[in-house]
């Protein structure tokens, strides 16, 4: 017994699948994979479209740093958004080999609400040359299960946190074209815990934590090629963050606690898209985004020794991953009303980077339609507001699961969110 408990050391101490997993519910709650793309009232509205086109405020430098050479004037933008998803869990079963209680199958939402800030500036230093900055959170969430839940062995409490600061600078050709480019100064904290069997009918939580502080950059460009035709392409480098910290388990004999550290990269991604002005109100917007989940093949967490005292030595644990690289599609409209008010729409398709035989319970991810609606209001001649709105409809996602120690989890998870972004723009 002690061995098979053993085995189970190997992923139940917050094993790398445990790690993984939590970063990449956020991935549920907004985008696939663990990315969070609203950190744009303005864009929010129209489902992302013209992200890598838009200069209609100053928060699209995140997509593109070429955007900010397309600004005539200095302008600051300020803004948040509420991402509201629910998952609820059906057709739940699950085992516990060495006397658990794995009853509480049922869960009407695991998903937290979460508020995303952003705020972002773009400085005219001449006629040619501009400079910017953007202050987001890119990856990211919260997330919890109760610890009676059945599925607890595989994923309880998630919470990882990030702040990204991406200075840049663009130069505007005369001909339209702009060039950009800028650094990610990107800080990460993670906290993830879960269940661990100690013996016969008894259990233990276990936690790990870590940060670190990491640099990528990014680069890209956007052109109108003639009046009312932009074009726009981007590329924002992977990021490999050292996370370093400790993993805990409370007042148990069966493992001890120890520091703890782990290599998480942010994946590379590359955005295109095209936008054309229709007569003086109308404005059309198709975007792609490819983003390289291709990284995430292993994850190995390193121990500064001995976790378990249930049988051998375990100082690291490993999990293998075998993502896939995976788009993200929109198409938008923006229609001016009048001098004050401006109208968008839009819809979108974002598909999951996790294959279904890596599927858990911390992601039950799955592809997802976007239908988005937002609106802008011209305050007076150096302010305006934009408010947009995002219904997410996800597909059902089948989990089936076991750990090393027989633990078996298994169910169908049903998942929507509704986002709610408000921008504010300031020019001088």
């Amino acid at each position: 017994m002690k061995k098979t408990l053993n085995r189970a050391g190997l992923g139940a101490a917050v094993s790398a699948t445990a790690f993984m997993a939590a970063m990449t519910l956020s991935g549920q709650a907004q985008a696939s994979g663990y990315q969070l793309r609203e950190v744009s009232g303005t864009l929010q509205g129209s489902s992302f479209a013209g992200m890598s086109t838009s200069s209609q405020d100053a928060s699209t430098i995140f997509y593109n740093p070429a955007n900010i050479g397309q600004f005539d004037h200095s302008t600051y933008s300020v803004g948040g958004t509420l991402v509201m998803p629910k998952s609820t869990l059906k057709n739940a079963k699950a085992t516990a080999p060495f006397g658990q209680n794995v009853s509480r199958t049922d869960y009407g939402d695991m998903a937290q609400d979460a508020f995303i800030p952003n705020a972002h500036a773009v400085w005219k230093l001449n006629d040619n040359l501009n400079m910017g900055i953007s202050i987001t959170a890119p990856w990211g969430l919260v997330t919890d299960y109760d610890g009676n839940f059945a599925g607890r062995f595989f994923g309880t409490t998630s919470d990882i946190k990030t702040t990204n600061v991406k200075p840049a600078f663009a130069y505007r050709f005369d001909n339209g074209l702009s060039l950009g480019a800028g650094l990610q100064i990107q800080y990460m904290d993670a906290r993830l815990s879960k269940a661990v069997v100690t013996g016969a009918g008894t259990e233990a939580a276990s936690d790990v934590q870590g940060d670190d502080l990491a640099l990528g950059w990014s680069a890209g460009m956007n052109w109108e090629i003639i009046p009312g035709t932009r074009i726009g392409a981007s590329y924002t480098s992977e990021v490999t963050q050292h996370l370093k910290g400790d993993i805990k388990f409370g007042s148990t004999a069966a493992y001890n606690d120890r520091s703890a550290t782990a290599e998480v990269t942010t994946p590379e991604y590359a955005t295109f898209g095209i936008a054309q002005d229709i007569g003086e109100k109308w404005t059309v917007m198709a975007d792609a985004q490819w983003t390289n989940w291709t990284a995430l093949k292993n994850l190995t967490f390193n121990y500064s020794g001995n976790i378990s005292n249930l049988g051998g030595t375990v100082t690291s644990t490993s999990e293998y991953y075998n993502w896939s690289s995976a788009w993200f599609a929109s198409i938008g409209a923006r229609y001016q009303y009048n001098e004050n008010w401006a109208f968008t729409g839009g819809v979108a398709y974002d598909q999951t980077p996790v294959k279904t035989d890596h599927r858990t319970v911390r992601l039950p991810d799955s592809d997802r339609y976007w239908v988005s609606l937002g609106t802008s209001y011209k305050v007076n001649n150096w302010a305006d507001v934009s408010l947009g709105y995002t219904h997410i409809f996800g597909k059902e996602a089948h989990v089936n699961l076991r750990d090393a120690s027989g633990n078996t989890f298994s169910g169908d998870y049903e998942s929507k969110v509704d986002i709610i972004a408000l921008q504010a723009r300031f020019q001088f």
